[in-house]
């Protein structure tokens, strides 16, 4: 359980950069009292300055002047000398590219990549998700018991962004390892020993992207790689090889911890209010907006990052160039100012797509739509083949350690 099982009334909102000890319920008032008492307010233990409000979020979201992407991949914890040397020792080489980038390149780079994410291969990807999910169904419907993100939603997303990039499935494990590591050293607080282990699997992540490129280059298939290359058409101009490596690293990463964070969300929040449940079981065509409420209600990213460039003033409190802020999505999602009822789980809102869970402005979520189709599979095809699905009753839901993303560790659920 949490490190601060006193009231939360004794809780300082300084502790949101803490955000993994907190279980949904707990974070969520955390983030009702920063609502109302200081909407911006200082994270001292690891510098930034959280924001909570959604018209703020949208504003330093959508305006590159004064704040900057440049730190959004950043680790949270500073690297230690040993991690750069092991860096620097095996080549890893990564730069900004996509969410990060804020060179003059990045619209040429992020138009030339929307083709590998076309409502066409989209489209074709959806039979595939279908079959995933009714496999994982006939593979544990007969005990009539499941831990759902470790049967199912942990392995989907994976598999799914590995049919996009044309990588096999008996990768799928390591690929695994090596991004859960990156997500500890890039946005946990991790010791040395762990600094040191997490760098050497995510140098290896960086081998296996240059060598998948590689191969397209020789060979090129039906996959988001080969499509970038064949976009390239050996044109610098429009994309360099390093920029089809860099999407590819960025994506294997981005492109499935947040969708399985996203799907057991949502899973879990629809069977804590079961008559939405119930209601999508009869109704599967509500299961569009449902996915939306299920990001609005609990975000899977939690918190973003931008870099002051300005001095500014927000809500009051003066920021000047260099601070740096902490966006946390799912406080603006709920932010009383923008949605009626906003604490409120309710899978008929009509605004509520208007939420930030992809971010928003130049560097919204590219798999956007990839995301919201998967979501809408794993509901249509669970609420069809398990309409009597329920959550196992006493069990803890603590979510992974992570400031940056969210999501439960196991998602135990039982059906008659």
């Amino acid at each position: 359980m949490s490190n601060f099982d006193a009231s939360l009334n004794d809780c300082p909102i300084s502790k949101l950069s803490d955000t993994y000890y907190f279980s949904n319920e707990q974070l969520e008032e955390l983030f009702r009292r920063a609502r109302k008492q200081k909407a911006i307010s200082f994270l001292p233990d690891v510098g930034y300055w959280a924001v909570t409000k959604y018209a703020d979020t949208k504003e330093i979201l959508s305006n590159k002047k004064i704040f900057s992407a440049e730190i959004t991949q950043e680790p949270l914890i500073p690297y230690s000398p040993e991690v750069l040397d092991l860096f620097i020792a095996r080549g890893f080489g990564p730069r900004p590219t996509l969410s990060n980038n804020e060179r003059e390149d990045h619209a040429r780079i992020r138009l030339n990549t929307l083709v590998g994410f076309s409502p066409a291969r989209n489209k074709k990807l959806e039979p595939y998700i279908r079959k995933l999910v009714n496999d994982a169904v006939d593979t544990f419907l007969p005990n009539k018991r499941a831990d759902l993100l470790a049967e199912m939603l942990y392995e989907l997303p994976a598999l799914v962004l590995f049919k996009l990039l044309g990588i096999p499935e008996n990768d799928v494990d390591d690929i695994k390892m090596w991004s859960d590591s990156r997500l500890v050293l890039s946005f946990g607080k991790p010791n040395l020993q762990q600094q040191l282990q997490a760098g050497n699997h995510i140098c290896d992540y960086w081998d296996y992207c240059v060598h998948l490129v590689e191969q397209r280059l020789d060979k090129p298939q039906d996959d988001l790689p080969s499509d970038l290359i064949r976009t390239r058409n050996g044109d610098d101009a429009i994309l360099e090889v390093i920029d089809i490596v860099n999407i590819v690293y960025g994506l294997l990463f981005a492109g499935h911890e947040t969708t399985t964070n996203m799907s057991s969300n949502a899973v879990l929040t629809l069977l804590q209010h079961e008559g939405s449940w119930k209601a999508i079981t009869k109704e599967p065509e509500l299961i569009p907006n449902a996915v939306e409420e299920c990001m609005r209600f609990r975000s899977s990213v939690v918190a973003w990052r931008r870099m002051v460039k300005e001095d500014v003033e927000i809500d009051g409190v003066k920021l000047t160039a260099g601070d740096r802020i902490m966006l946390f999505l799912p406080s603006a999602n709920r932010d009383e100012a923008r949605f009626e009822d906003s604490e409120v789980f309710d899978i008929h809102r009509k605004e509520a797509r208007r939420h930030v869970a992809f971010g928003f402005g130049r560097h919204v979520c590219l798999g956007a739509a990839l995301a919201r189709l998967e979501l809408k599979i794993i509901l249509e095809e669970l609420s069809t083949r398990l309409p009597g699905l329920r959550l196992v009753q006493d069990q803890s839901l603590m979510p992974v350690e992570a400031v940056q993303f969210r999501g439960p560790e196991e998602l135990w659920v039982e059906w008659d």
